[in-house]
């Protein structure tokens, strides 16, 4: 059976049932015919980002509850059976990113990696310092991390405001740099505050969302999926918005 996860703290969709409605909570959810959707693991405050092990193992940030969590499915029934802390007080650790055996955790100014994670869920290791040169704006400060195909570490550094442009070029971008914090590059600029983003499984072309600016309706303008097939490219911000 083939599952597939999404944070609404948290949700499961499997492709082996044809239920497309379903009550979750308070909440409705529409999903595809064939599929069927099911809480995986609840009472996580803004549990807000995921990232996979190869065992399993699922580790979840948070936004506000300061903590990050490692989810374990045992049964394989769709269902977390087994919850573990492994980090608590951090400043909002929103972005995880498991990669070579380590879990990488993104505070607001601070990334840090937890060595050995899978084999120390019930020990978790003490964290080691990735890089502590992020800006500590909380506006927007909250970070979405992943690796990319070419092993680098990507990290957003969102806007601090609604619209505005900054003298220091981190602001609004994307960020890359090595497991080790050591050659950090802006891959992207124009960039107001990604909360997600993937790379083409053929081309590694990276894929990323930008939030768009507030304070003008709920449809203006248009939030963007935005396609880098190269780095140093500008995505409009704060001059556009949504290709205009």
């Amino acid at each position: 059976m083939k599952w597939c996860l999404l944070l609404l703290g948290l949700l499961s969709v499997n492709c082996n049932q044809a239920n497309t409605s379903k009550s979750v909570g308070k909440v409705k959810i529409k999903v595809p015919e064939g599929f069927d959707i099911n809480v995986f693991a609840d009472k996580m405050i803004n549990a807000r980002s995921m990232s996979q092990s190869p065992d399993g193992t699922l580790f979840v940030g948070t936004k506000s509850e300061g903590k990050v969590y490692a989810l374990r499915d045992e049964d394989g029934d769709g269902i977390a059976e087994k919850r573990y802390i492994i980090a608590k007080n951090m400043n909002t650790p929103n972005g995880v990113a498991y990669h070579d055996g380590a879990l990488f955790v993104a505070e607001i100014d601070k990334i840090w990696r937890f060595d050995h994670i899978v084999s120390r869920l019930t020990n978790p290791p003490e964290p080691v310092l990735v890089t502590d040169e992020l800006p500590d704006e909380t506006h927007h400060g909250w970070k979405f991390i992943a690796f990319g195909p070419d092993k680098k570490l990507y990290v957003p550094v969102g806007a601090p405001c609604n619209v505005c442009k900054e003298d220091d070029p981190v602001f609004s971008s994307i960020l890359r740099m090595n497991p080790d914090g050591t050659g950090r590059e802006i891959f992207a600029s124009g960039v107001r505050n990604s909360v997600g983003f993937s790379w083409h499984p053929v081309t590694d072309h990276l894929w990323f969302t930008d939030n768009g600016r507030d304070m003008l309706g709920d449809d203006l303008p248009p939030d963007e999926l935005n396609h880098a097939p190269a780095a140093g490219l500008h995505f409009g911000f704060p001059f556009c918005h949504a290709g205009e």
